[in-house]
C-alpha cells in the first residue's frame, strides 16, 4: 500500500512539475524536483531549531552519542548539518551553484573531524555551502531517522533565520530547543507560530536541567505560554551532560535521570507512525502553491486575450515604458546607497577597532605606571590577548549588524514587488591575527645580577666614606670611622635604590613601547581582514541586487514585447490562445482536486 501511495505522490509531483516547465517557471520546477527527491527518500527528517547558544548541537550529539556537531560557548552554527545513518563514518559538504539551477548540487567528501573547518574555509572563499552531511553507524538512526542541526533563529542575521525556515516545510518534525534556565521568549514564541504553519508536529526540548534547580517551574510556565499561543507541543526537559556521562559509564539510572529515554521514544515510535501523513502534507502544500501561481498567471494571460483598442494598448505600452524608466532611476539610487554605505563601513569599522584598541593601550599604560613587567609578564600577555580578542569580537559583531542594516537600506530603494528574496549574506567570521603577529617581547636588561648590585652600592658608598672621613679627620678621627662608614652605607643604599628605580622605569617604558608595537601590528592585520570582509559584503550585495534589477528589466522587456505582439495578433489567434488557456486551466483544476484528495487521505495511484 505504501508503494502505491508513493507512486501516486510522485506521479502528482511529476504532473505539476511538467506544468511548471511548460509555463517556464524554473523556480517552481526546481522546488518540486526537491520535493520529489524528498518523497522518494524514506528518511524521517527532524529539525533541531532554536535561538543561538541554547544547546542545539549538544542535543544532537547527546541523541546520537557522538560529537558530530561542534558545540560550546564559542561555537555558533551557521550552516545546517544533517546527521543520518551510515555503515561507516562519512562527511560531505553540499554546495549549490545558483547559476546551474536549484538542483545543481555538488558533494565534496571531507574528514569527519574537520567538517566545521572546511565549512568556514568554503564560506571565506565565497563558496555557497548549502549544508553539511554526516553519516555515522548508530542504532537510533538505523530506521531512517535523520537529525538536522540548524542555524540560530532570531539572531542579528535574518539570513540565518531564513536559512532555517527554508527547510522547515520539508521536515517531519521540529525539536524547538530552549534551555531551562529561562522561560520562552517573545521571539521564540513568534518563531514557533511561524513554524507551526509549515510543520505542525513540534516538540519543545528544554536542555540544561542540571544547571538550574528551578527547571520544573520554567517547565510549567512554558506549558502555559504554549497553551495561550495555541501551539500544541510535547515538552521534554533533558540534560545533555548527564546523558553523555551516562553513556560513558553505561549507567541506566543516570540515563533515565537525563530525560533522554522519553525523547528517543518520541523520535523512534511516534514519528515513524506519522511519516506517511507528513509526506502527504508536504506534497500537498508545495504542489498546491505551485499550481496556484500557475493558475493565476494563466488567468491573467486569459484576461489579456480580450481585444483592446489602440488607446488601451498605447496606455499599457506607456505604463511599461514608465516602469522601465523608474527601474533605471532606482538602479542608480540603490547603487549609490550601496557604494556610500560601503565607504562608511570601511571608515567606521577601522575607527571602531582603533578606538577599542586605544582603550586597551590606555589600560596598559596605567598598569605599567606602577607594575614591574618582569613578575607579571606571562599573566599580562594572556590578559592582553584576551582584551584584544574581545575588541575584535565586538567590532566584527557590530560589522555583522551593519551589513544587515546596509542590506535593508539598499532593499528600501528597490520596488516592493521585487523584494521577495532576502540577500544571501554569509556570516561574518572572526579573524585570528595572533597567528601572524609575534608576541610582545619581554623588556631587555631584566637580569640585574648580585655582583652588579654590589658594584653599584660600592660606587655610591665610596663618595660618602671619603667625604665624611675627611671631615672627621679634622676632628682627630681616622679616615675610616663609624660616621664615615655609616654615611657610606646610606649613600650606597640610596645609589642602589635609584639604580633599581631607573631600571624599573626603563623596563616599564620599553614594555609600553613593545606592547604598542604589538597592538599596531594587530590593528594592521585586523584592518586588512575587515576590509576583505567588507569587500566580500559589497560583492554579495551588488550581485544580489543586480540580479533582482536584471530580472525586473527582463520582466518589463518581456511585458513590452507581449504588448506589441498582442497589438499585432489577429482575433483568430486570440481565440485560439484563449481556448488553449481554458483547456490548461481545466487540467490544473483536475490536479488541484487531486491535491485536495491528498490532504483527505483519499488519493490513489492514477
Amino acid at each position: 500500500m505504501a508503494a502505491v501511495i508513493e507512486t501516486a505522490l510522485v506521479e502528482l509531483i511529476d504532473r505539476a512539475t511538467a506544468e511548471c516547465a511548460e509555463q517556464q517557471r524554473a523556480d517552481l520546477h526546481g522546488r518540486l524536483r526537491q520535493i520529489r527527491t524528498r518523497v522518494l527518500d524514506p528518511t524521517q527528517l527532524v529539525l533541531v531549531v532554536g535561538e543561538s547558544k541554547q544547546g542545539k548541537s549538544a542535543l544532537v550529539n547527546a541523541i546520537v552519542n557522538a560529537p558530530v556537531c561542534p558545540s560550546g560557548d564559542d561555537v555558533t552554527t551557521t550552516v545546517p548539518t544533517l546527521v543520518r545513518y551510515a555503515d561507516e563514518p562519512t562527511a560531505l559538504l553540499i554546495e549549490q551553484e545558483p547559476a546551474q539551477g536549484p538542483i545543481a548540487l555538488d558533494r565534496t567528501p571531507v574528514p569527519i573531524d574537520q567538517v566545521r573547518e572546511h565549512m568556514e574555509r568554503a564560506a571565506a572563499n565565497g563558496r555557497p555551502v548549502t549544508r553539511g552531511e554526516i553519516g555515522i553507524p548508530r542504532a537510533v538512526l538505523q530506521n531512517g531517522l535523520a537529525l538536522m542541526d540548524t542555524p540560530g533563529v532570531g539572531s542579528v542575521s535574518s539570513f540565518l533565520t531564513s536559512t532555517t525556515l527554508s527547510v522547515v516545510a520539508e521536515a517531519d518534525a521540529l525539536l524547538m530547543v530552549s534551555d531551562s534556565t529561562q522561560e520562552l521568549t517573545t521571539n521564540e514564541l513568534a518563531f514557533l507560530k511561524q513554524a507551526t504553519a509549515l510543520c505542525p508536529n513540534i516538540a519543545l526540548v528544554m536542555p540544561k536541567i542540571d544547571r538550574t534547580p528551578h527547571w520544573r517551574k520554567v517547565l510549567e510556565v512554558n506549558r502555559k505560554h504554549l497553551s495561550n499561543a495555541g501551539i500544541s507541543a510535547k515538552l521534554f526537559p533533558v540534560s545533555a551532560d548527564i546523558r553523555m556521562r551516562a553513556m560513558q559509564a553505561r549507567n541506566t539510572n543516570l540515563n533515565a535521570e537525563s530525560g533522554f529515554p522519553q525523547l528517543l521514544e518520541f523520535l523512534q515510535t511516534e514519528l515513524a507512525g506519522q511519516h506517511e501523513q507528513f509526506t502527504r502534507r508536504l506534497v500537498a502544500h508545495n504542489v498546491s502553491e505551485a499550481l496556484t501561481q500557475i493558475n493565476d498567471s494563466l488567468r491573467a494571460e486569459l484576461a489579456a486575450q480580450n481585444p483592446r483598442t489602440a488607446a488601451e494598448t498605447l496606455v499599457e505600452l506607456e505604463t511599461a515604458q514608465r516602469r522601465a524608466e523608474d527601474l533605471r532611476r532606482i538602479s542608480g539610487h540603490w547603487q549609490k546607497t550601496l557604494n556610500d554605505g560601503i565607504s562608511e563601513l570601511f571608515t567606521d569599522i577601522e575607527y571602531d577597532f582603533r578606538e577599542r584598541t586605544w582603550a586597551v593601550l590606555h589600560e596598559v599604560n596605567e598598569i605599567f605606571e606602577v607594575a614591574d613587567p618582569l613578575p607579571i609578564w606571562e599573566d599580562f600577555t594572556r590578559w592582553l590577548q584576551a582584551r584584544l580578542t574581545d575588541a575584535i569580537t565586538e567590532t566584527f559583531g557590530w560589522l555583522e549588524q551593519r551589513q544587515q542594516r546596509l542590506a535593508e537600506m539598499v532593499a528600501e530603494q528597490m520596488p516592493p514587488q521585487q523584494m521577495s528574496r532576502p540577500p544571501e549574506l554569509n556570516p561574518v567570521l572572526m579573524p585570528e591575527p595572533f597567528d601572524d603577529v609575534p608576541q610582545p617581547k619581554l623588556p631587555t636588561g631584566a637580569d640585574y645580577k648580585n655582583f652588579d648590585q654590589v658594584l653599584t652600592g660600592l660606587r655610591g658608598s665610596y663618595g660618602g666614606v671619603l667625604m665624611f672621613g675627611l671631615i672627621t679627620t679634622m676632628a682627630g678621627l681616622p679616615l675610616m670611622n663609624v660616621v664615615s662608614i655609616s654615611a657610606g652605607v646610606l649613600l650606597g643604599t640610596k645609589s642602589l635604590k635609584e639604580e633599581k628605580d631607573m631600571r624599573l622605569r626603563r623596563r616599564q617604558t620599553e614594555a609600553k613601547s613593545n606592547v604598542q608595537r604589538h597592538i599596531e601590528q594587530v590593528i594592521f592585520q585586523v584592518n586588512k581582514d575587515s576590509k576583505d570582509t567588507i569587500r566580500a559584503i559589497h560583492k554579495a550585495l551588488h550581485k544580489h541586487f543586480t540580479r533582482i534589477t536584471e530580472d525586473a528589466q527582463m520582466e518589463i522587456s518581456q511585458s513590452i514585447q507581449a504588448i506589441k505582439r498582442s497589438a499585432e495578433r489577429s482575433a483568430v489567434d486570440r481565440d485560439q490562445r484563449a481556448r488553449e488557456i481554458k483547456q490548461k486551466l481545466e487540467e490544473i483544476t483536475v490536479l488541484r482536486r487531486r491535491v485536495t484528495q491528498l490532504t483527505q487521505n483519499r488519493i490513489t495511484a492514477a
